[in-house]
Order: C-alpha cells, then structure tokens, then sequence
C-alpha cells in the first residue's frame, strides 16, 4: 500500500503534518455532501462523478519534495518549481478522459483544479495561453514547469503518483500514460488535448463559442464545491474543529414562528383598543399574508420555480415574504439532502440590511452567530458558531471556523445584498464562490428587484435561471413597483398574489401632487416647450424652503428627498433660515459630546428624543441626513425622527433617497424631487404609512440646480434625453388631469404603463450574458452591482470610546498585532464615510492631506467629530463636508 506519510498537503494543529492522501479523502468526502447526485454535465454525464475524479488529484502536484521544502521551512528556496495546481490540472483532464468523460467535459475539471486557490479566468483566452501560445507566465507554468514537476514526480515518487491516478481513474488510466503525454523533449510544444475543447483551426485559436451550453454553470459548481470543501478541510485538520456534515445544514427558522408572531400581535392590540382605521390596515395585512401563504403551497407544485409578491408599501410584505418563503422551503421536501434548503433573503441596501436583520431575529428569537439567521455584507461579522468546539482548541481556531461557515452561507437563513448573491454567481472571486453550495435547493427572495441596475437586467435574469435549472432554488422577487424583469424560462412567473388591484385600490391612503415645477417634465403639457425649457422652472431653493416652512406652520411632518447631497444640503439651510427650528443634529451632536454617552447608550436609552422636547418651545424639528453622516448616527437619527413624527411633533426632515425604500418611518407628507417611478412610489411609502392621518401627501417638484452646478438634480442623477424621468412623465400622465391623483392611480396604473415602456426600450446590456455564455469569467468579474467611483474612507470620532478605539488600533500596529488590528479597523464600520475623488478634484484632495491617517501606510483617515477640533472638516448638521467638485459627488 502507498506510503504518503512523507508527503504532507499541510500542517495541523500541533506542527502534525498531515498526509497529502488524508487530505485529498476528505475533500472527496466533502465534495460527495455538496454536489447532487443528479446534477449533469454539457455531455449528460454525472456531475457528481466528475467532481469526485477531480477531487482525488486536485492537490497532485504536492508530491514533489520542492513543494515539502516550500511547506516546511520558511527560509528555503526549493531546487524546482513549487505551485501544485497546473500540474494537478493536466492530470484531472486526464483522468477525465480516461473516465470516459468527453467533449468539453474534461475542461471543467482542468479549470476547476487550475483555480482552486484563485479566481476563474476567461476559459479559452486562459486554455490558449496555457497550451498553445509560446510565451508568457501561463506557458511556463504548465509547458515548462509542469513537466518538470512530472518528470520529478517519476523520478522520486512513481509508486504514489500511481495510486493517485489509478483512484482518480479507477483503474482505466495509469502514470505512465499521463507522463508520456507530459514527457517531451522542447517545452513550447502544444498540449492540443486540452485546447480542442475551445481552440480551432491549424493554429488552435481561441474560439469561446465552441463551450457547449450550460458549460460556465457546471464549471461554477464544481469549482464552488472543491474550494469550499479544500478551505473546509484545511481548517478542520488544522484546528482539530470537526466540521462534519451537520455543520453543513443548519436548522431554518420556523415558519410557525410568524403565526405565534402575529397572533401575540392580535392580543396586544386587541387589547389597545386601537381606532378602526388602523383595526382595517391590520386586517388586509392579515389577509394578504394569508392568501400569499395559500398561493406559496400551490406555488411548490407549480412547474415554474419563479415568482412574483406585489403588494402596496405598507402591507407588511417582510414578514409576508417571509412566511411565503418558508413555506415554499418546507413543502419542497428537501430534508434528502442535507445540504440543500436554505432561505437567502436579499436586498438592495446595506442600510436597511440590519433592519430586516434585526426584525427577523426579533421574529425568530436567534442571536448574532446562531446557525439559524447570518447577515452578510461588506460591513457585517459574518460568523455561524461552529457546532462542535473542543474545550482544547484555541479562540481563534473557533473564530477561523465561524468565519469559514458564515462567509458560506452554511446558516438556515442569510440577510445579504444583491452584490454579494448576484456578483457571487457571475464572476466570483474565490472567497465568494464558497456561498454558491448553499444555495442548492434554497429559496431566495429579492426585495426591491426594480433597483437592480438596468444594464444588469439581461444578467439577472440568465443567473435567476442558472439558480433555478443548476441549483434547483426557487426565487421570490417581492415590491410595490412590479418590473418586467425576470422570464421564468419563457413563461410568466407564477403570483403569489392573485389579483394586487384590490389591495391597491383599498389602501388609498394619499394623494400625489404635481408641484408646477414638475409638470413640465409631463408631455403635452406644454408642446412648444424643449426639456431645457422644463428646467427652467424648476424650483429654487428658497422657494421650496418656504413651501416646506408653510407645512411646518401647519403642525404637520414632512419629509424632503433630495437626488444629491449638496441638493439636501441646500433645502435644509433654506428650510433653516425660514422656520429657526430645533436642529436635532446639533442635540444629538450634543449629548454625543459627553464622555459618557455612547450612540448606543443614545439610542437605547431613547436619551435624544427627550432632549429635543424639552429643547423645544414651539419651532418645528428638523433633521438632516445624507451619506456624509456615519451610519450609526443615521439609525439614530432615523428612529428619532420617526418616534417624533408619530407622536405628533412637527418633524422637517431632509434627507437623499437613503430612507427611501424600506425604512420604517411615517410622515404627514412626503415632497420628492422629480426621479424615475418607482423612486417616487418609494418614497409615498413613508405617507401615512399606517392611516396614521386622515389623508397624506405626496408632492414632486422638481429642484433647481444648487449653486455652481448647471443642471437640476434629477437630470444630474437620471441623466437627460431618452432617460428614466421621461419615461416617468410619459407614465404620469396617463393618469394626470390637473388634479391631485389618488394613490393606486399612480402605484399601479402609472407604475404599469412605466415598467411597459422601459421594457419597449429593450433595456440592458445584452453583451454580459455573453459572458456567461462564453465562460468569460474574469469579464463577469469586473462588473458590479455598484456604480463604484474613487473615495477615501474617513473615520469620524464623536465619542470617548470611540477615540479610544482609534488609540488602540495605532497601538496594535505598532506593536505589529495584525489580528488585533483587523479586528479592531472592522469595528469601525459604523463610523465611516466615504469621500469621492475624482481625477483632478484639487480642493478635496487638499482637504483630504490635511488629515491624519488611521495608521501609516493605509489610505483610511479619521476625523474628530467634535467641535473645534477639525472645523471644516465635519458639522453636526451636514455631516463630513469636504467640497464636493464633482456632479459625481452624489447619491445614487
């Protein structure tokens, strides 16, 4: 029997060096609880057998003494070349082969093992450099190297190497076929074994559209699987943590939890005794949930795995897509596979992650790390406690292990973005590929799909089908404001809802105004005027102060949404001069600058609210906010204004569209700037959410350009032209007569008419499907969800612990603790804005130098919040105010 007791794949725990044979078993093992036993490959053979062959010669390449040398001591320079993975690749197309396995299927197991440790390139750019092309680091890696290493393998290690391939081929290949392919005399020979698959011609070109169809798909799996099982496996053997399989399906919440919820709910108003408008609201909520739920259960049974939740804002759709959710999971009988069924609830925002998060955890009694609910997002600790923690293992092994099972989604429940779901299925990198595994048999639900970028559209819907086809995931896509966005395999996606216009119709609990300022943005309104004519009566900024003051005088809340920040940042000054309100910015800015106070000890203790009552002597309250104000400060901020605004108080609170979909707030009225319609239905969301009033009101005006920009907000976000806004006034005003609109005038029929001519447009960029289609993975990889523009991240300071904080970072960098300070920077998450800077943007980089560092050599910065001690720099009103010289500074 072969002895691989000198050749170790890694250290363990201790300094045991474990044996390449016992690693390579156990991510066979692992593999086998990941991959179904049903998935195919292009050709029609099994998936799962495919992945278990190239499990067995993934790490191949570790025989050699080079790579013990390079393992084993730090310090040595091993006589040869010493990264395993290039070799191991050629050797799992062989095998594959010799398996019986043929057309492109061979490749997958090449690219699968050639990038564990990294991310999937562009496959035929890729497989041309490594087997064709005559120079470059791709050809020296596997026309030079690799053939040294076989050649040393057979001269130091033969009788392993031939266990290894006599396993992975199960007796049909042998080692001295696959060197004899390796073993030649001039090392820019061509390997065309492993072009044909996606080369032609005599010169073997690059030709990406020989790859069969659903090739990427079953690349993405098995490469997903084998990363995911070789970090499981390395952590396991390392840490002495077992991660079995039980830690790879953890316990869903229980959909039984939302009814237990909601009849609590039932007694405690009951027992308050509330108005009969608010009795009704509840009601329709009740019955909505109710008839979504009876929908779900038919919707498991349905042949489409795709379909729509559209109710009016307002209705409770959280806590009804998630009870429709779970019952799609628990009627798909997926306990066969313990790997699979898992609820991914996703969202367009960070911002109202934690809320949905915090809602869940409330609903369903789980703790931060429990294997039941985990959130993940760029500024979350995404940790699942491991299920089995030996008293003998070390903290950080148990934190290695919470972190490897939270990145992974191997919780029952994940409350995660867009970016993380949809950038992780197109062209992940090799760290997010580990959350693909969990999403077999899972259901996932969008929230607020319409804010998905247009151009990834095209995208989004080819990767719904890669996760319902590939995956076999069901997927929800809940809103208000419906758009024509995913096919359902040519089919209309099956509505969990039967008819919504009834819903609709009953919750009229407002009325949109058009602002004269807006009406020009109407066609037929006025023929003869040009879309700069429309802008020129736009609204200026002391007028709409006024017109806010006037609302203010009235005793009535309201909330301003601007498009820009310096727009925001305009009205509030403008609303400030004309009203001389309480600014609750500066209250909170105020206890904040008590040495004892802590922003949660601000929020939990509800201290800011009653500062503002006894502040106030018969001003309105104004809060502003935008993404120049640290996180936490905007939850804070948040809660208190909308505590207010229920209570009664004249609240005046302007803000961009962060509070415009999916935060929890209720004003008397709601006033937009001119945006694209699904934007304004959001915002009449925060109207009146509960029959609070009589009747609300949602007015849309269009803003002026603020001073030293030349064009209004709306066309400096939503862009001129064919753009969004037009398509807006087109839709408004099939239901606009000069009078104000009843609400389901303009949330359904003139969101329908909207979302009718955005499909007429053929919106999208057809060329990132290509993508996938050509197995172009490092093009996919270059997309994002997220309009990303250059910015420096600035850590602002405003409380004692805070400072404190900064303080031990620089002390743990100096003492070269890393761990520490990792941990540490990440706990400053909460008190960061981002800065754009922008190519030849002079006065803010100016500013920006003027800053200290967080530590020396990192390109994060801190400011201290508070007053007088970087003037300038940061107001309690307006947040971080470093010039913006850019359009671009603004909020998308």
């Amino acid at each position: 029997m072969a002895d691989f007791t000198d050749r170790p794949s890694h250290i363990g725990p201790d300094g045991e060096r474990i044996p390449l044979e016992r690693h390579l078993d156990d991510v066979r093992e692992r593999v086998g609880w990941l991959v179904p036993d049903d998935a195919e490959t292009p050709a029609g053979n099994s998936l799962a057998e495919l992945a278990e062959v190239v499990t067995r010669v993934h790490d191949f390449g570790k025989l050699t003494t080079w790579f013990r040398e390079h393992l084993l001591s730090d310090d040595a320079q091993p006589a040869g070349p010493k990264h395993h993975a290039p070799v191991s690749a050629l050797l799992a197309h062989y095998a594959l082969e010799a398996r019986g396995f043929n057309g492109a299927d061979p490749l997958i197991g090449f690219l699968a093992v050639a990038r564990h440790h990294g991310r999937l390139p562009d496959t035929a750019d890729y497989v041309h450099r490594a087997s064709v092309e005559q120079s470059g680091r791709i050809q020296t890696l596997y026309r030079s190297d690799a053939i040294e290493q076989a050649k040393h393998i057979d001269e130091t290690v033969p009788e392993l190497a031939e266990a290894l391939v006599n396993r992975a081929t199960d007796g049909a290949g042998d080692w001295e076929a696959f060197h004899e392919r390796l073993a030649v005399p001039d090392a820019t020979v061509e390997l065309p074994w492993v072009a044909k698959a996606v080369c032609s011609g005599r010169r073997l070109q690059a030709a990406p559209e020989k790859l069969p169809a659903g090739f990427y798909e079953s690349v993405l799996q098995v490469w997903s699987a084998l990363v995911f099982a070789d970090k499981a496996s390395a952590t396991y053997l390392s840490t002495g943590i077992e991660i079995g399989q039980e830690a790879y399906r953890s316990t869903t919440p229980e959909r039984l939890e939302i009814d237990k919820y909601v009849d609590e709910l039932h007694t405690e108003n009951a027992d308050a005794e509330l108005d009969e408008r608010t009795e009704q609201m509840n009601e329709r909520r009740e019955g909505a949930r109710q008839e979504v739920h009876a929908r779900a259960k038919e919707f498991v049974d349905d042949d489409r795995n795709v379909a729509t939740l559209t109710l009016p804002t307002g209705m409770g759709k959280t806590l009804t897509g998630l009870d429709a959710a779970l019952t799609v999971l628990e009627g798909s009988e997926m306990a066969s596979n313990p790997n699979e069924g898992r609820l991914v609830y996703t969202l367009p925002y960070t911002s109202i992650i934690d809320q949905v998060a915090e809602q869940s955890r409330e609903l369903f009694g789980t703790g931060a790390r429990d294997e039941r609910l985990t959130v993940d997002h760029h500024l979350a600790d995404t940790l699942v406690s491991p299920p089995d923690e030996p008293e003998s293992v070390s903290d950080d092994a148990v934190e290695n292990v919470a972190a490897l099972l939270g990145e992974s989604w191997r919780s029952g429940m994940v409350v995660t973005t867009f970016v993380q779901l949809f950038e992780s299925l197109a062209g992940p990198t090799n760290a997010r590929s580990m959350k693909l595994p969990s999403l077999y048999g899972s259901v996932v639900v969008l929230d607020e799909p319409q804010a998905l970028p247009l151009e990834w559209w095209p995208l989004v819907d080819r990767l719904v089908e890669l996760l319902t086809e590939e995956y076999g995931a069901s997927v929800i896509a809940m809103t208000a404001t419906q758009p024509e966005l995913l096919s359902a395999g040519n089919h209309e996606p099956f509505s969990l809802v039967a008819d919504p216009d009834p819903y609709y119709d009953e919750l009229d609990r407002l009325d949109f105004v058009l602002h004269p300022s807006a009406v020009g943005m109407l066609p037929g309104q006025n023929e003869s005027e040009t879309n700069d004519d429309a802008e020129s009566a736009a609204l200026p900024y002391d007028r709409a102060g006024e017109l806010v003051a006037t609302r203010a005088d009235d005793g009535g809340s309201v909330l301003a949404i601007c498009n820009t920040i310096d727009s925001a940042r305009e009205l509030a000054e403008s609303v400030t001069e004309r009203t001389t309100p309480v600014d609750v910015n500066e209250v909170y800015d105020e206890l904040l600058d008590d040495a004892d106070e802590s922003t949660e000890s601000i929020r939990s203790e509800r201290t800011l609210a009653d500062a503002v009552r006894r502040r106030r002597s018969g001003q309105p309250l104004l809060v502003h906010l935008t993404t120049r104000h640290r996180p936490c400060d905007r939850r804070h901020l948040i809660d208190v204004a909308s505590d207010l605004a229920e209570a009664g108080e004249p609240v005046l609170f302007v803000s961009t569209q962060l509070v415009e979909a999916g935060v929890d707030v209720s004003f008397d009225e709601v006033i937009r700037d001119f945006a694209p319609m699904d934007s304004l239905v959001q915002a009449a969301g925060r109207c009146n959410r509960s029959y609070d009033r009589n009747r609300g009101r949602v007015t849309v005006w269009q803003l002026a350009p603020p001073p030293n920009r030349e064009t209004t907000p709306a066309s400096a976000v939503y862009g001129r032209g064919e753009s969004l806004t037009k398509l807006t006034g087109q839709a408004l005003a099939t239901v606009y007569d000069g009078e104000p609109m009843p609400e389901p005038d303009v949330t359904r029929s003139a969101v329908e008419h909207y979302f009718d001519l955005l499909d007429g447009r053929d919106v999208g960029a057809d060329e990132y499907v290509e993508y996938l289609e050509r197995a172009e993975a490092e093009q996919l990889g270059r997309l994002s969800l997220i309009d990303e523009r250059p910015a420096v991240d600035v850590i602002v300071t405003r409380t004692a612990d805070e400072r404190n904080t900064v303080e031990k970072i620089r002390r743990a960098f100096g003492e070269y603790r890393w761990d520490d300070l990792d941990d540490l920077v990440e706990s400053t998450a909460d008190w960061q804005v981002s800065v754009p800077v922008y190519p030849g943007d002079d006065d803010t980089m100016e500013k920006l130098a003027a800053c200290e560092p967080l530590f020396p050599d990192t390109d994060r910065l801190v400011l201290d919040g508070r007053p007088g001690r970087h003037d300038g720099y940061f107001d309690a009103t307006d947040g971080v105010v470093i010039p913006d010289t850019s359009v671009e500074a603004r909020l998308l």
